[in-house]
């Protein structure tokens, strides 16, 4: 059964998703066309792209971090740079090292150190859920602009990436392409397994999490996601849907809630 008193938590909570920074004219993206029933090779030549490559979206990271003083911090560019060598890959060490810096920022800015959902390969959650009941709007305010200042300094593009090569190396801006093309690679679907397929599975999925979460019974029986036609549970499957910024089908009573002002809790 899920929990009462930690879903009433999430309802009162905020709930940040840091999504990555795309600037498409930058990429030269072309207007996306209908790939609902394209094959594997075909998705990969119509689909809208945030970059030609993973290589190409560092350097315009890069690019841009450079162009705004003092808002990346230099070991986050470091990582960046190391990846420019490496085929655009972030190992799991700098990785964390990325998030460590970030927890840090918001400990001196005062708060509490963040915690979020740890996956496969160690891949973090982007959605975080903030408990901020009993908090001002000032006190809102302001920690929703140190969280995003600290990001951007020390974490933002370090996680793009990460994420990128775990879910979405081909740079699609459509998380559902991105998805279905990550299903495809990782051999969790076959090679006509469409776009259009997975819109109507997730359709039905939402629609059973919806009533059985408004029932109290939070899908425990995994009949919502039977509706997909692979393995929702599958760590292969978690990482494609994670790393394109679908975290929410992964939520769970346990998941970590963040108390940043350390505030009593019912």
């Amino acid at each position: 059964m899920y929990d009462t008193r930690r879903r009433s938590m999430c309802v009162v909570a905020f709930i940040l998703v840091i999504l990555s920074i795309y600037v498409m004219s930058a990429c030269g993206a072309k207007a996306p066309k209908d790939i609902s029933s394209a094959t594997l090779s075909s998705t990969t030549g119509m689909a809208e792209k945030v970059a030609p490559s993973i290589t190409a979206r560092i350097e315009f990271l890069l690019d841009d971090a450079q162009q705004h003083p003092d808002s990346v911090s230099e070991q986050q560019q470091d990582i960046l740079r190391r990846a420019l060598d490496h085929d655009g890959v972030i190992p799991r060490g700098d990785y964390d090292a990325a998030w460590s810096r970030y927890q840090d920022c918001m400990v001196a800015k005062g708060y509490t150190k963040p915690v979020t959902e740890e996956f496969t390969g160690g891949l973090r959650s982007n959605v975080m859920h903030p408990y901020m009941e009993g908090s001002t709007k000032a006190q809102q305010s302001k920690f929703f602009e140190d969280d995003t200042s600290c990001r951007q300094l020390e974490y933002l593009y370090v996680d793009e990436i990460y994420r990128a090569n775990l879910g979405n190396p081909n740079q699609y801006t459509d998380m559902d392409t991105a998805v279905v093309d990550c299903l495809r690679r990782k051999n969790l679907v076959n090679d006509q397994y469409t776009l259009t397929q997975f819109k109507q599975e997730d359709a039905q999925y939402n629609d059973v999490a919806t009533k059985n979460f408004t029932t109290d019974r939070y899908d425990e029986r995994g009949e919502a996601a039977s509706k997909f036609s692979f393995d929702l549970k599958d760590p292969a499957t978690v990482t494609c849907f994670i790393a394109n910024g679908k975290d929410y089908y992964f939520r769970e009573d346990t998941s970590p809630i963040w108390n940043p002002l350390n505030t009593p809790t019912p």
